[in-house]
């Protein structure tokens, strides 16, 4: 049987460009702060939240997933493309998200299912994850 496990899921995390509710006629929504709506702990998130499909698949691919982080906090999917059978489980995995509010701001991640042959059973249950922030 092969091991298969998470070893880069996310390969760029992307600011694009922040969407802007100001002056819109009638919001009431809460204050909006300074600090961008943002997802700080996705980095440790999302590999728990995929290492399950990853396993089950047990094939390699990639997924280029864009949402919003509105200012409640909450995520809003806008697409999720690539392979075909991780598209649902990545669609998921942002939802599951802990997000923090502030001003409405949309993000680009490109996720990559790697298999890979474990050195060790530690390495094996625990998937790595790297971000880097393009600009």
């Amino acid at each position: 049987m092969k091991s298969s496990t998470l070893t880069t899921l996310v390969a760029a995390l992307a600011l694009a460009a922040p969407v802007s509710f100001a002056g819109a006629a009638g919001s009431a929504g809460p204050a909006r702060s300074a600090e961008p709506a943002a997802c700080p702990q996705a980095a440790e998130q999302l590999p728990e939240l995929l290492a399950t499909p990853m396993q089950r698949i047990g094939s390699e691919g990639e997924v280029r997933a864009e949402f919003e982080v509105n200012a409640r906090g909450q995520v809003r999917p806008i697409s999720v493309d690539g392979h075909r059978r991780y598209r649902s489980f990545v669609r998921s995995a942002l939802y599951s998200l802990d997000c923090k509010g502030g001003t409405p701001q949309r993000y680009v991640l490109n996720i990559r299912f790697a298999e890979t042959a474990p050195t060790s059973l530690a390495k094996a249950s625990a998937p790595m994850i790297a971000i880097s922030e393009v600009r």
